[in-house]
């Protein structure tokens, strides 16, 4: 149980350390350009370039909101298919123990742990949509 209250604490705190440097650097970026856009509400706004995103700084968060769906997007395929690999060679075990409890066991655990680390993932997604009700991400 420990273990599993350390590894949920671990994402959590991973998702928080990778989302935040992104997040507070839109403002800084926004400082640096002036090139200016229409926002969706038709108001004037400041285009603010990235590598991956180029996005309207309007002054209303939503610079932040772009980079957050960005980071979000991307954490969702990753944990997607990270975890349809794991559940596949966690079955292929459990399918292939022939018999052996150990192996048995890591398999259960495995998928086990991939269940409950797939859980935590979704709460935090909805926890996000339920802070940012305007937050779309795909």
């Amino acid at each position: 149980m420990k273990k599993i209250l350390s590894l949920i604490i671990a994402v959590i705190l991973g998702g928080f350390a990778l989302a935040m440097p992104l997040a507070s650097s839109a403002p800084a970026l926004a400082a640096t350009e002036n090139t200016p856009c229409t926002c969706a509400d038709g108001s004037s706004g400041t285009e603010v370039p990235g590598a991956i995103l180029h996005y309207c700084d309007c002054g209303n968060g939503e610079s932040i909101k772009a980079v957050l769906s960005l980071v979000v997007n991307i954490m969702t395929v990753g944990i997607g298919i990270l975890g349809a690999i794991g559940l596949t060679v966690s079955g292929i075990q459990y399918l292939t123990a022939g018999g052996n409890e150990e192996q048995t066991r890591k398999a259960k655990r495995r998928i086990f742990e991939i269940v409950i680390g797939l859980a935590v993932y979704v709460t935090i997604y909805a926890i996000l949509n339920w802070l940012i009700p305007d937050f779309h991400t795909f």
